[in-house]
């Protein structure tokens, strides 16, 4: 308990340290990602016992998560992605959007492992993990596609929202057939989420001040002044539904018996 105590400050601090430095130097998204989530999950991988082809398979579920976001934010206009490279895969989702979202999640999950995981896993070979994301990178395709080329204008009312929602929905229907749900397993996703919306919530102060992300003028439910900034009230909804999309795939189909 001490040294998941001790673990906890010194990421905290860190992360607090780290984004005055960002702020100051005005940094991109490659570079803030590469400091706020690459550096700490370094040194977090060291308290970590999370196999290899583990952290290998969650490193899809982010460019699966940045391909679904950033492939629906581009389809209805939800924000644009400011980069130092205009590359995109598919002509839709940011190439330094899919890198910086796959080191978040590979952040969120180590610091999971690190601070509140059991250290259980399941003996499922490095191919069937790695198989489970390559459907689910394959699905997020799959979304996109058809937003982009069959229902493009179904959702454009409050899109973001509906995005998010189907996140969440995705993650009840996935507990609720886990067999081994229980509310010590709960009480272990509500920590969770609640610590990693800090690093969550500090890159969103980077991401808004450093002008990493220009977003529209409508299609969101709300928005709010955030550092003297319109944001939509989706983004602090997206920051707690991350943490417990990463959390619930990761426990499912990753780490303890299902």
């Amino acid at each position: 308990m001490h040294r998941k105590l001790i673990i906890s400050a010194i990421v905290i601090s860190y992360l607090v340290l780290v984004t005055y430095g960002l702020l100051a130097l005005n940094a991109q998204i490659i570079v803030t990602s590469i400091f706020l989530f690459g550096i700490p999950a370094l040194w977090l991988a060291y308290f970590s016992s999370a196999p290899k082809p583990v952290l290998i398979s969650v490193s899809l579920l982010g460019v699966a998560l940045a391909v679904f976001l950033e492939g629906l934010a581009h389809i209805y206009g939800l924000w644009y992605t400011m980069g130092v490279d205009e590359s995109r895969l598919f002509g839709l989702a940011p190439v330094e959007a899919i890198f910086a979202t796959g080191l978040e999640v590979v952040f969120l999950v180590l610091l999971y492992e690190a601070l509140f995981d059991d250290g259980e896993y399941t003996t499922k070979p490095a191919r069937e993990r790695m198989g489970i994301f390559f459907v689910m990178f394959l699905g997020a395709i799959g979304i996109v596609a058809i937003h982009q080329y069959v229902i493009k204008d179904l959702f454009i009312n409050s899109s973001y929202l509906w995005i998010i929602s189907a996140l969440l929905a995705t993650c009840f229907m996935m507990l609720s057939l886990y067999r081994t749900f229980t509310i010590r397993f709960l009480d272990r996703f509500v920590y969770f989420t609640a610590f990693a919306s800090i690093p969550l919530l500090l890159n969103l102060i980077v991401s808004v001040l450093n002008v990493q992300k220009v977003y529209a003028h409508f299609a969101y439910a709300a928005k709010f002044n955030f550092f003297g900034e319109m944001v939509p009230l989706e983004e602090i909804l997206l920051i707690f539904t991350v943490p417990i999309l990463v959390a619930t795939i990761y426990e499912i189909y990753l780490d303890d018996v299902a």
